[in-house]
């Protein structure tokens, strides 16, 4: 389609055109379920994401105006979208806990895969590293020297109590920190939604 056809098709759908929305949808729903099934890797929750997308974009039909070309629009909106679902999937405080696990286990075969593996861990480094010194230290202990919230206690001087409490803490701040870096994650959300 032209540029100039394409345009006209897209005010049609601004100002509310149905069957020209209609279009749309036939038209990019195989690039948009393809790329949510390629993140996901789950059939129906592409499904679920692809209706989304194409509801969020009526919702917003009036903004389509605005765009000169459709298709990269649309990816945009899709990946924007995706993303945020693979990060609230991903980035719970319960799956943090077990993905540092994860960091101690054997590497993994493949090549890519052991390259990713690394950036993920060198990620999470630092943002272990922005972790407050006592909090720090009490997530280091649990999680890499495998000592129980009783052992900690009793090592640190502190209660049980704080000991989980530190580590909540630690949990939440690094799922705050990998929301900041959302240009560095992106990537790394789809290698770990294979943990979860």
């Amino acid at each position: 389609m032209d540029h100039d056809n394409e345009k006209q098709w897209l005010l049609a759908v601004a100002s509310g055109d149905e069957r020209s929305f209609r279009q749309l949808v036939q038209t990019y729903w195989p690039q948009v379920y393809g790329t949510a099934l390629r993140l996901t890797r789950s059939p129906e929750q592409a499904k679920d994401l692809s209706q989304d997308i194409f509801l969020k974009l009526w919702n917003n039909r009036r903004k389509l105006s605005e765009v000169d070309n459709a298709g990269t629009f649309i990816y945009v909106c899709a990946r924007n979208l995706i993303m945020d679902f693979l990060s609230k999937k991903v980035l719970r405080t319960d799956n943090l806990d077990t993905l540092t696990g994860h960091l101690q286990a054997d590497p993994l075969p493949d090549a890519q895969a052991r390259m990713e593996y690394r950036e993920l861990e060198s990620l999470l480094s630092k943002a272990i590293e922005h972790l407050p010194a006592k909090v720090k230290e009490v997530f280091i202990l649990h999680r890499f020297q495998g000592l129980s919230h009783p052992q900690i206690a009793q090592q640190l001087n502190i209660s049980v109590v704080s000991s989980q409490t530190y580590i909540v803490r630690a949990l939440r701040s690094i799922r705050d920190y990998l929301e900041r870096h959302p240009e560095r994650t992106f990537t790394l959300l789809v290698l770990l939604t294979a943990f979860f």
